[in-house]
């Protein structure tokens, strides 16, 4: 035998014993069966639902596992859930997480907040010596859990920063001892914005409430006074001539600090009804709400605006008197400034703005407001029971009887027995001592002042009109003024001159009877 062929023989040997013994050592049937086995419980659990059990005691080694994609499986499995599962899933996932964090945040702070309310009460109060330097002497008023020396209420009491507060939150650090919250409809914007502490000091003060001032207006006025820092717009300057009482006295009067229903944190509605709140009670006064509501003639500016009390006055304080907004005429001249529908009788009242702007002789109230009064010497603006809103009766005849009404509004001022008397040198109307003003209005058919004088203002001397009108006509006066007397010359009668030193005219008896 060759060499070459005993070589391939040996080759052929090692082969089928290599073969045999491959055979011995992985028992290949068996595993083909298992594999089998873990097809079927896989594309099983695909058909039937992952949480099918199959029946097999397959043991599946971590290599074959490897084998196995899973991820592929269970994309496959994840397929077989509906849409709104998976919905559900979401948010229950969500909700998980969301309470987690809840959780997790109560822990936290219930590790920071070692005192509670109740354990602060158990606490022993602090000796003043105990206190820190900053806070003594003590004040008047004192927070309670300072007073108790429950610091750790509020603060941290150990850590990297010691009596830093337990959260940023002032608003809520606050509520967790006072409970009221503040949910009107209107807040004021500390309290909105839960910045307690710019108003409340959290240890001592010596004010009520532990305010951060000594009373409530200097509080209110460290923002609210003109020109403030921090540029708040709705401001008072109390440093004005004429307070509203409530105003100097205390702010919360009228308004609420925290919280209102109402605009500008007011108690009520500020237009009308929390004036007369006041202004219906106070001793020695008109009952304000009854007099608007009962009165014959009613004034615009107090029943029909939209502001109605504010349309004139500033409840806090101005300097004109009745802490109205403007000087009294002005103030008036700010809607009689133009011709304005009477509320009376519907007629057009004139511009009044316009007749002082071209009469430059006023009635003594207008032109001395602040001694005289002002239009509110004659009319009130509150409203009256005499035509015009007049403070007392009048005329709107040509003629009328003087005698039977003394309490013409005329006679507020001017003294009737200037009027009244015959002959009388209280008057410069006369002739010698004969008095014109007795000749012009007595008997029932006595002139009205108004027939010769304009009441608000004149071109002429005395505030003697240019017409005078009679059934509807207008008929010249041609008044002329002299040193010791004058002339005029209506349609009532000829040219008559008078003069005070030397009488120009005789008079019978019966010149006094027409």
């Amino acid at each position: 035998m060759k060499i070459k062929n005993i070589i391939l023989m040996m080759i052929i040997a090692i082969v089928i014993g290599a073969g045999f013994y491959s055979i011995a050592k992985f028992d290949l049937a068996k595993k083909i069966e298992r594999a089998q086995k873990i097809t079927k419980s896989i594309l099983h659990g695909v058909l039937e639902g992952p949480h099918k059990y199959y029946p097999t005691h397959a043991e599946i080694t971590e290599e074959e596992l490897k084998e196995i994609n899973v991820t592929k499986i269970a994309q496959e499995i994840g397929e077989g859930i509906t849409a709104k599962e998976k919905k559900k899933i979401a948010v229950i996932e969500k909700k998980t997480e969301e309470a987690l964090k809840i959780t997790t945040k109560k822990l936290i702070e219930e590790k920071k907040l070692k005192h509670t309310k109740a354990k602060a009460r158990k606490a022993r109060f602090l000796k003043p010596e105990e206190l820190p330097q900053k806070f003594r002497p003590l004040k008047k008023y004192l927070h309670e859990p300072f007073h108790m020396g429950a610091c750790e209420l509020c603060h941290v009491s150990a850590g990297a920063k010691p009596g830093k507060l337990i959260t940023k939150n002032i608003e809520e650090l606050c509520y967790k001892c006072h409970k009221t919250r503040y949910n009107k409809k209107f807040d004021h914007k500390p309290v909105k914005e839960g910045r307690c502490i710019d108003c409340h000091d959290p240890h001592q003060s010596n004010a009520n409430n532990l305010l951060k001032a000594d009373t409530v207006n200097q509080l209110c006025l460290k923002c609210h006074k003109p020109g403030n820092k921090k540029k708040i717009k709705k401001t008072v300057n109390m440093k004005a001539a004429f307070k509203h009482k409530p105003a100097e006295d205390n702010c919360v009067k009228c308004h609420e600090a925290h919280t209102s229903d109402f605009k500008t944190l007011l108690k009520d509605d500020g237009k009308m009804r929390l004036c007369l709140d006041c202004h219906s009670k106070l001793e020695k006064h008109v009952n304000m709400k009854k007099w608007i509501e009962n009165v014959k003639y009613k004034h615009g500016a107090v029943n029909n605006s939209k502001r109605k009390c504010l349309e004139c006055h500033n409840p806090h304080a101005t300097n004109h008197k009745g802490i109205l907004k403007k000087q009294q005429v002005k103030m008036c001249l700010s809607c009689h400034n133009k011709e304005v529908k009477s509320d009376e009788d519907g007629g057009m009242l004139m511009n009044m703005a316009e007749h002082l702007k071209r009469n430059p002789n006023w009635h003594k109230p207008i032109k001395d407001v602040k001694k005289e009064g002002g239009c509110a010497a004659c009319h009130n603006p509150h409203g009256s029971n005499h035509f015009s809103i007049l403070r007392r009766s009048y005329t709107t005849e040509f003629y009328d009887d003087f005698e039977a009404k003394k309490d013409f509004i005329c006679f507020k001022c001017h003294k009737i027995e200037k009027i009244k008397d015959k002959y009388s040198e209280k008057t410069d109307f006369r002739d010698g001592k004969v008095n014109l003003h007795y000749l012009h209005v007595n008997n029932k058919k006595g002139r009205a002042c108004r027939a010769c004088h304009d009441e608000h203002a004149s071109k002429y001397p005395h505030l003697i009109r240019r017409y005078t009108e009679f059934g509807g006509i207008k008929f010249p006066i041609r008044y002329i003024e002299t040193k010791t007397g004058g002339s005029c010359q209506p349609a009532c009668h000829k040219k008559y001159e008078y003069d005070r030193v030397k009488q120009k005219n005789k008079y019978s008896e019966d010149v006094f009877k027409k």
